[in-house]
C-alpha cells in the first residue's frame, strides 16, 4: 500500500498530532508513505525524524508551485490522503480531469459549514473520513453520498498508569502551584472559536484557591497576540494571579497529570481530541455541547456537559465536581474506559486502513 499524505498546517495542533500518529501506525504495518507538508513545519520535522519520507511545500498553500509538486508524485501512489481543507483543494486541482490517478481520501476534522463554492470539489473525492457523526451530517448536507463517508474518531495514546505522583508534584512545583491547589486546565490553541474567556470567568465565582492553566503547543505560534488579550482579560476580572498560560512541547503528559479537572469549550468542534487525551490521563472533563463533543462526553457518564448559558452553568458544574471527589473519580474512570474501548491510536489507524483497503479492493474487483 503506497500512501501520499498532504497536510498544510504550519503549526502543531490536534490535526497534525493525528496525522503523525496515523503515519506512525501505518509505518508499523509496512505501508510505503510520503508526506507533503510545509517547509520547516513541526509535522514535517517529526515525520522525518521518525523515518518517513517528506517533501516540503511552500507558502501560500494553494499555489502553482505546490500544485506542480503534488502532480509530480501522483503516479507513484495508490492513495492520496488530504488531511485538511487546503490539502483537499490541492488534491482536487491536481487530479481534476486525470484519467489515471490515485484514490483521493479526504479527512474532515473541523465543524465549519461547507460553503456552496466549495461543493464541486466535494463531489470528486473517493472517500471522506469524518471525525464524528456531526461532521458526517455536515458532509451529507453538502451533497456527499452517504456511501463515501466513514466516521473515524480521533485516537490517542494511552499513558502508562498509574502516573507517578512525583511527576505531578514536580510539574506543579516548577510552575508555582502547591499540591493543595485545585487546578483546572485546558489544552488548546488560542484560536477565535475556542471560548477561552468563558473558561476564565468561573474563577471569579470559585474559591480563591482554585487556579486555571491554559496549555498550548509551543509550536503553535499563530495566535500569540490572543494570549496577551487573555492575560489582560483575566486582569480585568481580577483573577490574573490565578490564571496562567503554559507553552508545552509535544509531550503533554506531565501537564495533564498535574490537573484536577479538565475544561474544554468551543463554539465549533469536530470532536475534541484534547478531551480524549485528558480522559486517557484519568481527568474528569467538563465540556460544552458543541459539534461532535457530545459523542465522546456523555453527560454524567464520561464527563459533564454544559449548555449555551455558560456564565451560569460552568461555575456550578466546576463547583459540583470540586466538592465531590467520588463523582470526579466516577467520571474519570468511565472516561478512561471509553478511550480504551473506542478512541486509541490503534483503533484510529485500523479504521483508517480499512477505508483504504475498501477502496483498493473495490478497484481490484472492478479490474477483475
Amino acid at each position: 500500500m503506497r500512501i501520499l499524505h498532504i497536510d498544510t498546517g504550519s503549526g502543531w495542533r490536534g490535526g497534525q498530532q493525528q496525522v503523525f500518529w496515523l503515519i506512525e501506525g501505518l509505518r508499523e504495518q509496512g505501508a510505503e508513505q510520503l508526506l507533503l507538508a510545509p517547509s520547516g513545519s513541526p509535522l514535517a520535522e517529526r515525520a522525518r525524524q521518525g523515518g518517513v519520507a517528506v517533501a516540503e511545500l511552500s507558502s501560500p498553500m494553494v499555489s502553482f508551485a505546490n500544485l506542480h509538486k503534488l502532480c509530480q508524485y501522483l503516479d507513484g501512489f495508490d492513495l492520496l490522503h488530504a488531511q485538511d481543507a487546503h490539502a483537499h483543494s490541492l488534491a482536487w486541482l491536481a487530479t481534476l480531469g486525470r484519467r489515471k490517478r490515485p484514490f483521493v481520501v479526504v479527512a474532515r476534522r473541523v465543524a465549519f459549514p461547507i460553503g456552496l463554492l466549495s461543493r464541486p470539489q466535494y463531489e470528486a473525492a473517493d472517500a471522506y473520513i469524518a471525525v464524528s457523526e456531526y461532521v458526517r451530517r455536515q458532509l451529507l448536507d453538502a451533497g456527499v453520498p452517504a456511501g463515501k463517508i466513514h466516521v473515524v474518531h480521533d485516537g490517542v495514546k494511552l499513558p502508562a498508569l498509574p502516573i507517578p505522583s512525583a511527576e505531578r508534584a514536580e510539574f506543579r512545583r516548577r510552575h508555582g502551584v502547591s499540591e493543595e491547589t485545585f487546578l483546572l486546565g485546558t489544552l488548546t490553541s488560542v484560536a477565535p472559536e475556542k471560548l477561552l474567556r468563558e473558561q476564565i470567568d468561573p474563577l471569579a465565582a470559585l474559591p480563591s484557591s482554585v487556579r486555571l492553566w491554559l496549555g498550548r503547543p509551543a509550536a503553535d505560534t499563530d495566535h500569540s497576540s490572543g494570549e496577551a488579550a487573555l492575560v489582560e482579560y483575566a486582569r480585568s476580572r481580577g483573577v490574573e494571579e490565578r490564571f496562567q498560560i503554559l507553552s508545552l512541547g509535544y509531550d503533554v503528559g506531565s501537564f495533564l497529570a498535574s490537573l484536577d479537572l479538565f475544561i474544554y469549550l468551543s463554539e465549533l468542534e469536530g470532536l475534541g481530541s484534547a478531551i480524549l487525551l485528558a480522559m486517557a490521563y484519568g481527568l474528569p472533563v467538563v465540556a460544552n455541547r458543541a459539534g461532535g463533543i457530545p459523542e465522546i462526553v456523555h453527560h454524567r457518564e464520561t464527563g459533564f456537559l454544559v449548555d449555551k448559558n455558560l456564565a451560569e452553568e460552568l461555575p456550578g458544574a466546576v463547583r459540583l465536581l470540586l466538592d465531590s471527589p467520588p463523582l470526579r473519580q466516577q467520571l474519570a474512570a468511565a472516561g478512561q474506559q471509553f478511550v480504551r474501548t473506542h478512541a486509541t491510536t490503534a483503533i484510529m489507524v485500523a479504521q483508517t486502513a480499512a477505508v483504504y483497503q475498501e477502496l483498493l479492493q473495490g478497484s481490484d474487483s472492478q479490474s477483475a
